[in-house]
This record gives structure tokens, C-alpha cells and sequence, in this order.
């Protein structure tokens, strides 16, 4: 305005400006701009904010946080080997290992030459049954533990010699003889085409014992 004086100090620092510059609001420290702020900066070379960003116009906050190295869109480019068209991949982008083609283990019959001979199974019974109770005195107290004793012996002599895929049900049943008649009768449901039995009587002066072996098949 005319008429009012100004210090010769303040005259010379507004000349030095120049009044077609403005300075940017001081924002704090860590402040991302916005894609607004970032196309205006990029349009001249009288922007400071333009100078620093470089002449990249497509400027985003997804591509300033994701740094070097990041591919178009920014995504960061997969460093893992690019797996086959059709391949199983898993989660994380690695292919699978392919899956094994494994034949079925299962049989429904046995093989020729593993089926159940009651006639030999029969004979080992009869062993077993003789050299463990050839001296042995019936005991009311210990007939219980006996007869565990022998379905126990029973089992691991026939399945040393029985065929593969048998499982074995062993039955001993053990008594005082005393003149007196025993019958022992057994029933099980089975295929009789591929299970079996074997059964094996032993007496002495003191006691009887009867074994009964059922050999039944499975897959």
C-alpha cells in the first residue's frame, strides 16, 4: 500500500521469493502421500515432492511398502520352480510328489498251497498237548492257570507252522479223571471252504485235557 514504509530488511527477503511458489504443510514423520498428492507432484519440475518421487507416474502406497523387485500389479514375483500344466501343486505353490499306484494286499481265498491242513496241525497238537502235561496232577487251584498256560503253548506251537492269514482261536478245556465221560462240542461260523479246526485229546492218571484249534482265514 502507498504511504506505508517497509524495513529495508523484510523488502530484500520478499524480493528473493518467488510469489508463484508455495511450501507444502509440514507433515509428520512416516506420512505416505496420497495418489492425488503424488500425480500433482509429478506434473512439473517446480515441485519439490516431483523431484524426489522420480518421473514415475503410476505411484501407489501398495508399491512404496512392497520395495525392490515387485512385479506388476504389485505382486512379488514367485522364486519357486513353475510347475507343469496339470501337475498337483500344493498350498504354497510347490508341486506334489505324484501319487503311488499301489496294488490291493487283499485276498479273498488263499493261495494255492496255504490252505489249512488240519491233519499236520493236528499232529503238533497232539506234541504239545503231551510234553507239557506228561507228569502233570490235577490241582483245583491250579487247573485255571494251566489251562491259560496251555492255550497260550498251543497258539505259538500251531502258529510257527500254520499257514499265512490264519487267525487262531485256541479252547482247552481240563478236568480230573475220575472214571466219569466228557463230550466236548464245539460251534463256529465260518466259510468251509477256507477255515478249518484241529483238535487234540490228552489223559494220564490224573487228568484230561482237550484242545480245540479253529484256523479261521482273513484278508
Amino acid at each position: 500500500m502507498a504511504g506505508r514504509s517497509v524495513p529495508p530488511g523484510r523488502q530484500e527477503e520478499d524480493t528473493t521469493k518467488d510469489p508463484g511458489l508455495k511450501l507444502s504443510p509440514v507433515r509428520p514423520p512416516g506420512h505416505l502421500p496420497s495418489i492425488e498428492e503424488a500425480q500433482l507432484a509429478s506434473l512439473g519440475p517446480a515441485s519439490r515432492r516431483g523431484s524426489v518421487l522420480g518421473p514415475a507416474s503410476s505411484f501407489s502406497r501398495r508399491n512404496s511398502l512392497a520395495g525392490p523387485g515387485v512385479g506388476p500389479g504389485g505382486r512379488r514375483p514367485s522364486l519357486g520352480p513353475v510347475p507343469l500344466l496339470g501337475s498337483r501343486v500344493s498350498f504354497s505353490g510347490l508341486p506334489l510328489a505324484p501319487v503311488r499306484q499301489v496294488a490291493p494286499s487283499y485276498r479273498t481265498e488263499p493261495a494255492p498251497g496255504e490252505r489249512w491242513e488240519a491233519s499236520r496241525l493236528q499232529c503238533a497238537l497232539e506234541a504239545a498237548l503231551a510234553a507239557r502235561l506228561h507228569n502233570a496232577c490235577y490241582s483245583g487251584a491250579e487247573a485255571g492257570p494251566l489251562a491259560q498256560e496251555l492255550c497260550e503253548l498251543v497258539r505259538v506251537r500251531l502258529r510257527e507252522i500254520s499257514p499265512p492269514r490264519y487267525k487262531l482261536v485256541c479252547s482247552v478245556v481240563l478236568g480230573p479223571r475220575a472214571g466219569q465221560g466228557v463230550h466236548v462240542v464245539s460251534r463256529a461260523l465260518w466259510d468251509t471252504e477256507c477255515d478249518g479246526l484241529a483238535s487234540a485229546a490228552f489223559t494220564n492218571a490224573s487228568l484230561f485235557a482237550v484242545a480245540v484249534v479253529h484256523g479261521l482265514y482273513y484278508e
